[in-house]
């Protein structure tokens, strides 16, 4: 993630004493209600520290643990500044400043240049690191200072400090358990985080290439991958590697990007360049069990300045939804860390599309809007497959969902929402519930009263009635009766037998599939082109002779087989008659037969010749 970070030694071993504590850190309250998890090769309460015996050490930065503080701060570094990371600070007026010396840092990979803006985990070498305000900064530098703790005592000093791995605790205590029968994850105290969680790692080029396969089989079960930061900087080098990979191996993943935005122009610049990167990647709005998010933090960029109006982050964050929403990509979140959202980020709007936030605490500190959120709860975590640090994230739901594909009805409109989540889009479902074929709408609603063309199958037009079930068989709509295949719902067209009424041949329109009455001529293929009657009632097909009143009035003849209207010589019942060729009526008395070559009497009443 682009919160810089700072690698830490890791703990090979912990004492046997130690370990007995840890055991027993689980807040009285925590197994009231649920249990802790013990899953096959992981302790779950390893790492646990509990929230009064401190969690982290005295020389550590504020809000981050595993980074170190330093032995002093420069006084050129005003209380106003931001520390982004473990030696740099950021002036309000957008200066970087190294926070010992005080020195002005413009080396271009760590602040950019004026047209390049630089990779936002490049101060920290791909560590995340939560800015905190240089103010808290001094003030724990001072207060460690007056315990006498020297910065070579407290480096060496790792009682009681387990590195979190396999997705355990973090440095605060907040750990991983059980409840209502799923896996979960609490805060420190034992308060519910989400329940239906999964333990999931954001990732980027700074981890280099990642043996997903062992990372799968060490519980990563699911991904954020950085995909970019700002406009027009191209993929992240492992983008497209990770991708692939999760997708390979069924890990269910989210994208993320980084902002450089500051006002909706670039907003808008971004939305657009990601729109691209994302169909350049091959991934669709289906393949993402995660959302995109839109990763908000305080940065550096030399000649620019972040904003600090909520109302112009506002701007900013309607900007970059409505690029990716028009492009079909409607999973969409805010990501960020707690102290930023109660910042610059500290718009109503904001804070309702704030779905992922870091926080290296007991607790978030956050009050989540969404039901579905996750919580970025340590920077320091360990899985095989990843050299080096990794964030861990526990992802889920605070309130129980139905992880069965259900149905959602929100403003009196139902949407479908599969089981990894997503809401369906533009597609078919099957109900098992209702044994019934649904259609759901590009905008995700489900379809009611409508004709469809579905491409499936070689194509074919098919009809959802009033409860969005697709029909079969006969139906009476606008107007007229239709038909649809009792299997597959395709809409018949042309002749076509229908069961009703005792069985009947029928015509179904060619092109509008309404079915037709009296005289028709159909010539949708050499096999049945010509004249036919249909019962001006019931539709059913006419056969043999008929009186005709069009034309003056005249006797026509409907094959007994086809139905179609006899043309030219015909014999029938050992008897021989003669229909005209271009109107088909039956020849009485003296008539000119092509056939014989001859002029032959018909009966003048009969037809017989």
């Amino acid at each position: 993630m682009s919160l810089l970070k700072r690698a830490v030694p890791i703990v090979a071993t912990v004492s046997a004493a130690v370990a007995l504590m840890l055991v027993g850190a689980v807040p009285a309250s925590a197994l009231m209600d649920h249990s802790t998890d013990t899953a096959a090769g992981s302790n779950a309460n390893a790492g646990i520290v509990p929230a009064d015996q401190g969690g982290s050490s005295e020389d550590a930065m504020p809000d981050n643990p595993q980074a170190q503080l330093p032995d002093s701060v420069n006084e050129s570094i005003p209380d106003s500044a931001t520390v982004v990371s473990e030696n740099l600070a950021v002036t309000t007026e957008g200066d970087v400043k190294n926070i010992e010396t005080g020195e002005t840092v413009t080396d271009p990979e760590l602040v950019g240049t004026e047209e390049q803006a630089p990779d936002p985990l490049a101060k920290t070498d791909g560590e995340t690191f939560i800015p905190v305000a240089a103010s808290d900064v001094k003030e724990s530098v001072d207060d460690a200072n007056a315990s006498g703790q020297s910065q070579e005592q407290s480096s060496t000093n790792t009682d009681g400090k387990v590195t979190p791995a396999q997705f355990t605790s973090n440095e605060y205590g907040a750990y991983w358990g059980s409840y209502n029968n799923t896996k979960a994850f609490f805060e420190s105290g034992g308060s519910l985080f989400v329940q239906q969680a999964k333990g999931v790692i954001d990732v980027s080029q700074w981890q280099g290439n990642i043996d997903w396969a062992k990372a799968k089989a060490d519980g990563v079960e699911g991904a954020i991958i950085r995909i970019s930061y700002g406009w027009d900087n191209g993929f992240d080098t492992t983008a497209l590697r990770n991708i692939s990979e999760c997708k390979r191996l069924g890990i269910p993943f989210g994208i993320y990007t980084y902002s450089y935005s500051y006002d909706a122009n670039t907003a808008t610049a971004e939305g657009n360049d990601l729109v691209g990167l994302l169909k350049k990647a091959g991934v669709s709005p289906n393949d993402l069990s995660f959302p995109v998010y839109y990763d908000l933090e305080r940065w550096t960029w030399t000649g620019h300045q972040v904003p600090t109006d909520p109302n112009v982050y506002n701007s900013i964050v309607n900007a970059w939804w409505g690029r990716l929403q028009a492009a079909g990509y409607n999973n969409l979140g805010v990501y960020s860390y707690t102290s930023y959202l109660n910042g610059p980020l500290n718009h109503s709007n904001i804070r309702s599309k704030a779905k992922w936030v870091a926080s290296y605490g007991p607790r978030t500190n956050f009050s989540y809007s969404a039901n579905s959120r996750g919580w970025q709860y340590t920077s320091i975590g360990h899985v095989n497959g990843i050299s080096g640090n990794v964030d861990m994230n526990a992802f889920g739901n605070r309130e129980y969902v139905n992880l069965a594909a259900h149905w959602v009805t929100r403003n009196g409109q139902k949407y479908w929402q599969d089981a990894d989540g997503t809401y369906a889009k533009g597609k078919e479902i099957f109900d098992p519930d209702s044994n019934a074929w649904y259609w759901i709408d590009s905008n995700g609603v489900m379809a009611h009263d409508k004709d469809v063309f579905l491409r499936s199958n070689g194509g074919k037009w098919v009809r959802y009635d009033s409860n969005g079930h697709m029909v079969k068989g006969e139906d009476y709509r606008y107007g007229g009766w239709y038909y649809f295949d009792t299997t597959t719902g395709a809409m018949a067209k042309g002749i076509q037998y229908v069961p009703s009424s005792g069985g009947k041949k029928v015509y179904y329109d060619w092109t509008t599939g309404k079915m037709a009455y009296g005289e028709v001529y159909v010539n949708y293929d050499k096999e049945h082109a010509g004249w036919y009657l249909f019962d001006k009632v019931t539709g059913a097909m006419t056969y043999g002779d008929v009186y005709l009143r069009s034309n003056g009035g005249k006797w026509v003849r409907y094959d007994r087989s086809t139905g179609k209207m006899v043309k030219g010589l015909h014999k029938q019942n050992g008897a021989w008659y003669y229909f005209d060729e271009v109107t088909g009526a039956m020849a009485h008395g003296r008539t000119w037969v092509p056939q014989w070559k001859a002029w032959h009497t018909f009966d003048t009443i009969t037809g017989r010749g």
